[in-house]
C-alpha cells in the first residue's frame, strides 16, 4: 500500500488533501499541532500525529514509529504554514525552510526502496510576486521553499525521489468560502479576469498534488506548477483595463 506523510493536514487544503489520498486508498499519517478531526479520520486509513515540526527530534521519532506501523513512505507532502504571534521573520523562516530542510533529512531514509517516491511542497504566489496581506517574511520563506524544491529535484534523484512544488492562487476553502458568497464583487472581478472564468477551489489544487504524488508523475521533478487558471499569464494592463470596463 502507498504511504503518505502529510505535513500540516489539519486545515484548508491540507484537509481535502488528506481526504482525497485516503480516498485513493493511501495509508496517510498526518502531522499537525492538533489531531485531525474525526470525520477525517474516517475517510480512509488515517492516522493522525500531534508533532512539533520545529522539534526534529522529536519528528525522528514518530516517522520511526510510523514507518515501523505501516510500512516505508512513498510522498510526503509540505503543507505547514506559521501561525504564531513571535518575531514573524524567525517563524516563518523556521516553519517554512528550517523544518522542511530536517524533515526531508529525516524521511530520505524512511522511504520505500522501489516503486514511485516524491516530495512535494506548496508554495504561494508570493514567492514570485509582491503583494498585500503577507509580510517579508512570507515572500521570502516561500521564494525560499521553491528554490529548496529544485535542490532536491536535483540532488535526490539518484535515489529515485521526485520533487516538486504546487502554487495556488486564492481559492474557494471550507474556512473562507463564506466570506466570498457575501461579498459577489470580488467573486466577480476574479471571475472576469482569470481566463478561465471562475474561482479556485481547494480541490483543483489537491488534484494537482495528487497528480504529482503519483506514478502518472513518474518523470516530472523539480517543477513548480501554478494552479491559477492562467492568471499569471496575463499582462497587468490587460488587467486593469478589463477591470476598468475599457
Amino acid at each position: 500500500m502507498t504511504h503518505t506523510l502529510i505535513i500540516g493536514g489539519t486545515k484548508g487544503l491540507g484537509r481535502v488533501v488528506v481526504r482525497q489520498m485516503a480516498k485513493r486508498g493511501d495509508c496517510v499519517s498526518v502531522f499537525g499541532r492538533s489531531e485531525i478531526i474525526a470525520t477525517d479520520q474516517s475517510t480512509g486509513l488515517v492516522n493522525s500525529y500531534q508533532v512539533d515540526i520545529n522539534d526534529s527530534a522529536a519528528v525522528a521519532v514518530s516517522v520511526a514509529s510510523l514507518v515501523a506501523k505501516h510500512g516505508p513512505l512513498n510522498y510526503c507532502i509540505f503543507l505547514q504554514r506559521y501561525r504564531g504571534k513571535g518575531d514573524d521573520w524567525a517563524g516563518e523562516i523556521q516553519t517554512t525552510l528550517t523544518a522542511t530542510k530536517n524533515i526531508v533529512e529525516i524521511i530520505t531514509h524512511h522511504m520505500a526502496p522501489e516503486g514511485d517516491k516524491a516530495l512535494l511542497m506548496v508554495s504561494s504566489v508570493f514567492a514570485k510576486y509582491v503583494g498585500e496581506g503577507q509580510a517579508a517574511s512570507y515572500h521570502v520563506a516561500k521564494a525560499g521553499l521553491d528554490q529548496l524544491m529544485r535542490f532536491y529535484a536535483l540532488n535526490l534523484g539518484a535515489q529515485g525521489i521526485r520533487c516538486n512544488g504546487v502554487t495556488p492562487f486564492t481559492f474557494l476553502k471550507e474556512e473562507s468560502k463564506q466570506f466570498y458568497l457575501d461579498n459577489q464583487k470580488i467573486v466577480d472581478v476574479y471571475e472576469s479576469i482569470v481566463p478561465l472564468r471562475r474561482m479556485a477551489t481547494t480541490e483543483d489544487s489537491a488534484n494537482a498534488i495528487g497528480y504529482l504524488c503519483s506514478d502518472q508523475a513518474s518523470f516530472i521533478t523539480g517543477q513548480n506548477l501554478f494552479v491559477d487558471g492562467g492568471l499569471s499569464l496575463v499582462w497587468p494592463e490587460t488587467l486593469a483595463r478589463r477591470m476598468a470596463g475599457i
